[in-house]
């Protein structure tokens, strides 16, 4: 309902504008037929008729109008009315601006279309009279003269207007030139419109004709051109306007009227004639005779047969005459390029570039020397520039194989073309020029010469024009075939003809071409590489040659290839074609075992398999035979020979080979570490004032130490403790933060039951060492400003020598550990550090509390055990902010609430004091199982006294610690929960858990006995907690 309406609403706001529209186009043809300058009282009457037309529509109501007709006729009648209003306006429009002859040639014409204009609206507004009848007699007298007055107006031309259009064709018809007759036309004209037949009159007629026949040209109105063409030589005739010099030539005669089909008003393509003789285009006729006709549109006679005949003289008449009218043409649009007028010039231009698509007025340009113009153009904005593009691309179209090509590109046209593109849009059409002269090899170098030229082609590649960027693709491939150009391409980004170029001049057996490859590897070197182009790089054949120069006899060649092959393995997917290639890797170990080579070459080659190396992943490295090569004994031990008997330079490179094979080969690893001169050379190389050799000999020490068992060892010598001190002093005082970190590795891994390295360790300052780093870690963490080379491997790599010193079987390193007040500092690294520096923190805690639990003294804890102890349970709940322990400085200071004074002395540490117990609890949450396990153990340590394990549970229970331990039971690893288990088994034998958490206890537990690894000990549990009776199955 509601769309019907809002339907019904649009219908008539349509109709509303309809409606004012007529009114305004009323107005508006009253305005245009004032200026009307022939045949005035006919106009005049027509005009006054529909300015009564527009009072009426004021008068009237259309609402009135559209309910008492209907919507849809309303709207058919004002349609009708608007439309012929329009045709009207339009026809009058037309015959007022022209010339006073092609007014007189036309009158009867204009007249005649008005005429019947006017009967259709007197038709159109009979639609309304019945409804005009309700407004008065005074609007229906009205409307029934306007009515009667249209369909009667006659609009017939005065007799002397009928006689000179008669006379103006009689002349153009038959072609009469006659001076006398054509003045005395003219002065009969002239009698009729008002004037003089003088010069002035003449050419203001001349210039009005010319625009309107250059009007009807460009809108392919033949017929009408024809006629104003044939006027414009009656003017010419009379002798009083003379015919410009370069007008001579295009103004020929126009052909006679048979030329033009009498049915379309066009000139003839297909000429046929019918039965009676007369000829018509054919497509015209066949129309003609679809609609019913069987008589002869000219003659009116009627013809038995519609047979169609072809005209073939007509025909060959007519594009005879086509020739002559445009070699006419032509000649005089080779005239207007000769002068000095910019607008004749873009006119001649214009049309020049129409010849030219028929190749033999290509060659007659040539042959009249217009290439110099052409280009000449090409540098002026004023000229249309891209008509003479035009023309310079049929000139090369059309001339192939000619000097004229040549001609084209010493005018100067391909540094034109490359200037034009730089400063604005640039053109298909001038692209095709340098296609065309492109294809020729001696005219496709001196396009690739051409300054800029090539690099401006590669950017048109990505133009957003697909024809631009093809043909520019079109010209780079023409010239690829030049290795220096091909070159130039790559350097600009574009490296498929490079790549092309560089696999044919492998292919070739010719003298000289091992330079040509040198050569174009060493320019390769200097190009610079994008990720979009590795998909013109990745070409297996590319690969396959560069990989084989390695066995090239030329240095210079070896070289440039190595560079070559390290620039491209900086793309993850090149790294996977090199690798692919099975003789990658063979020939580049051939370049480091040959003596002779030239130790830069050697260096190459070595930083290029620690690339690739370094690029691959765990699994890729099994992948590759290559690679595997190199874990062998011999290639191991070749490396490390080179790296103790090289140049510092070399060294490095084979120090950074070493390093790869470590991280990714745990074979090559340990051949490493077995090699009991290498790793002395290495110890030795600490000390050295290279320091780059130094650094890089640290970190492949650290790589084959770390996380190997059996460490690194030294060798009983003065060297070890020398090595040791160094390694110390580094990590004491080295500015280069990577360096104190690789030290601080290094020591971490030295082994820990060596009593001389323990000796060296206690007398030096590496410990001071660690308390600097990790007290100024954790201040970091508290928001206090810190040295800027605290980073986090350098703090991990310290808390992992800090477990050197905490071993519970070495008191007197514990004892130096206590010295330094280290603890709150591990605590709040234990709250806020990385996981692997939280799990370290917690194992030396816990190395830490192990001590200080077999310290402690069961009388001492037990008689200072507070009596009546609330649950801390409870007052934890009630105050969750208060801390168990207090400080030790305090005079009154609280009693450990675990092990009450015997924790008091100031070196003895204690979970408890330190406040560890609730970071570690928190811990447990952790998502790496190291830190679970780690944190779960210092906890365990707690537990180890039977007489302070009761209030030790207490404490753990008061920092949620069975909540955390149950869900490292429901989500933690196997190891983990194996550690969870364990403690939470002693714990449940000193706490009471109730409520929803004994609930959330037994569902976990009951759900872990259906693990085979840890069935048995959650059954213990569960009976600890009278959940199973002590005769299950479990058991």
């Amino acid at each position: 309902m509601d769309m019907n309406i809002g339907i019904k609403v649009v219908g008539i706001a349509m109709l509303q504008e309809l409606w004012n529209k007529v009114a305004l186009q009323a107005v508006e043809l009253v305005s245009e037929t004032r200026d009307v300058v022939l045949e005035k009282d006919s106009f005049q009457e027509f005009s006054r008729n529909i300015g009564e037309l527009n009072t009426l529509f004021q008068a009237l109501d259309w609402r009135k109008v559209e309910a008492a007709m209907g919507s849809e006729r309303t709207k058919v009648a004002l349609e009708t009315l608007s439309s012929q209003l329009r045709i009207a306006r339009e026809i009058i429009k037309d015959y007022k601006p022209s010339s006073r002859l092609r007014l007189l040639l036309h009158s009867h014409k204009v007249l005649l279309q008005m005429k019947n204009v006017a009967r259709e609206i007197a038709t159109a507004i009979s639609s309304f009279q019945w409804v005009i009848i309700d407004m008065g007699m005074n609007f229906k007298t009205m409307t029934d003269q306007v009515i009667n007055t249209l369909r009667s107006m006659e609009f017939q031309s005065a007799v002397a207007t009928e006689t000179i259009a008669k006379k103006i064709e009689s002349l153009i018809s038959q072609n009469d030139r006659n001076r006398e007759n054509s003045i005395k036309l003219l002065q009969i004209i002239a009698e009729v419109v008002g004037g003089s037949a003088n010069a002035s009159m003449i050419q203001n007629e001349l210039t009005l004709l010319k625009q309107e026949k250059e009007e009807m040209e460009s809108q392919k109105k033949h017929a009408e051109a024809l006629q104003l063409s044939q006027l414009i030589q009656l003017l010419y005739s009379t002798e009083i306007a003379t015919m410009p010099q370069n007008e001579e030539a295009s103004h020929q005669a126009y052909p006679i009227e048979s030329f033009i089909c009498p049915l379309c008003n066009e000139m003839m393509t297909d000429p046929v004639a019918i039965f009676c003789g007369h000829s018509f285009e054919r497509v015209a006729v066949l129309e003609y005779f679809k609609r019913g006709y069987k008589n002869c549109p000219t003659c009116r006679l009627e013809i038995p047969s519609l047979e169609l005949t072809p005209n073939v003289n007509l025909r060959n008449s007519i594009e005879e005459w086509k020739q002559r009218d445009m070699d006419l043409k032509f000649q005089a649009a080779i005239h207007e390029i000769n002068s000095d007028d910019y607008c004749r010039q873009n006119k001649a231009l214009g049309d020049m570039q129409d010849f030219m698509e028929s190749s033999q007025y290509a060659v007659k340009v040539s042959e009249e020397g217009l290439i110099p113009k052409f280009v000449e153009f090409l540098r002026d904005s004023r000229l249309n520039t891209k008509a003479a593009v035009k023309c310079l691309y049929y000139l090369a179209k059309y001339c192939d194989g000619h000097k004229l090509q040549e001609d084209i590109v010493e005018a100067g046209a391909v540094r034109c073309i490359v200037k034009n593109f730089y400063k604005g849009k640039p053109e298909p059409d001038a692209l095709a020029i340098l296609l065309e002269l492109s294809k020729r090899e001696t005219l496709g170098e001196k396009i690739g010469n051409t300054k800029d030229c090539i690099p401006l082609l590669v950017s048109l590649l990505s133009n957003d024009n697909n024809e631009i960027a093809q043909k520019a693709l079109n010209v780079l491939q023409n010239l690829s075939s030049n290795t220096h150009f091909a070159v130039k391409m790559a350097e600009a980004g574009h490296f498929q003809p490079f790549v092309t170029c560089f696999n044919l001049v492998h292919q070739s057996l010719c003298a000289g071409q091992q330079e040509a490859r040198a050569s174009m590897a060493a320019a390769f070197t200097k190009m610079q590489l994008r990720e979009n182009s590795m998909k013109d790089l990745k070409d297996k054949q590319f690969i396959q040659f560069l990989i084989r120069m390695l066995s090239s006899n030329s240095p210079a060649c070896k070289s440039a290839c190595l560079k070559c092959i390290k620039k491209l393995i900086a793309y993850p997917e090149m790294v996977e074609l090199f690798l692919s290639d099975r003789v990658t890797i063979p020939n580049l170990l051939g370049l480091i075992s040959f003596i002779r080579s030239d130790p830069l070459l050697k260096q190459e080659a070595a930083e290029i398999l620690a690339l690739l190396i370094g690029a691959c992943q765990h699994p890729q490295f099994q992948m590759y035979q290559g690679l595997q090569e190199l874990q062998s004994r011999h290639n191991v031990n070749l490396f490390l020979q080179l790296m103790v008997s090289s140049d510092p330079q070399t060294k490095i490179q084979f120090l950074h080979l070493l390093l790869e094979l470590s991280y990714k080969s745990q074979k090559a690893q340990s051949l490493i570490r077995s090699n009991e001169d290498a790793i002395a050379h290495l110890f030795s190389s600490l000390d050295g004032d290279q320091h780059a050799v130094r650094r890089w000999s640290m970190k492949l020490i650290h790589s084959v130490s770390e996380g190997n068992p059996a460490e690194v060892a030294l060798r009983p010598s003065l060297g070890k403790e020398a090595a040791i001190n160094t390694l110390a002093a580094i990590l004491t005082s080295s500015p280069d933060i990577e360096e104190r970190s690789t030290a601080a590795g290094i020591i971490s891994q030295l082994p820990k039951d060596d009593i001389i390295i323990e000796e060296i360790l206690r007398k030096s300052e590496v410990l001071k060492a660690i308390h600097e780093v990790i007290c100024s870690t954790a201040d970091e963490y508290d928001g206090i400003r810190v040295p800027a080379n605290i980073d986090t491997s350098l703090l991990e790599n310290a808390l992992a020598i800090l477990l050197h010193f905490t071993e519970p079987t070495k008191p007197d390193l514990q004892w130096q550990v206590g010295k330094l007040e280290l603890y709150t500092s591990l605590v709040r690294v234990l709250s806020k550090g990385s996981s692997l520096a939280k799990q370290r923190t917690a194992i030396a805690l816990a190395q830490l509390s192990e001590r200080t639990s077999l310290s402690v003294s069961d009388t001492t804890a037990t008689a200072n055990r507070r009596k009546n102890r609330t649950p801390l349970v409870h007052i934890m709940k009630l105050l969750p902010n208060i801390s168990c322990c207090f400080s030790a400085s305090s005079e009154n200071e609280i009693l450990c609430s675990v092990h009450g004074a015997a924790c008091s002395p100031r070196d003895t540490f204690c979970l408890i004091k330190v406040d560890a117990v609730r970071p570690l609890v928190r811990n447990l949450s952790e998502t790496e199982s190291g830190v679970v396990e780690a944190s779960l153990m210092a906890l365990e340590t707690l537990l180890t006294d039977n007489s302070t394990i009761s209030d030790a549970t207490a404490a753990i229970v008061d920092s949620q610690g069975v909540v955390a331990i149950l869900q490292v039971l429901d989500k933690g690893t196997l190891p983990a929960k194996t550690k969870a288990l364990d403690l939470f088994q002693k714990m449940i034998k000193h706490t009471q858990i109730a409520g929803i958490l004994f609930q959330r206890s037994e569902s976990i537990l009951i759900q872990l006995l259906h693990d085979d690894a840890l069935r048995k000990k959650a059954a213990l549990v569960l009976r600890n907690m009278n959940t199973i009776p002590e005769q299950s199955s479990y058991f």
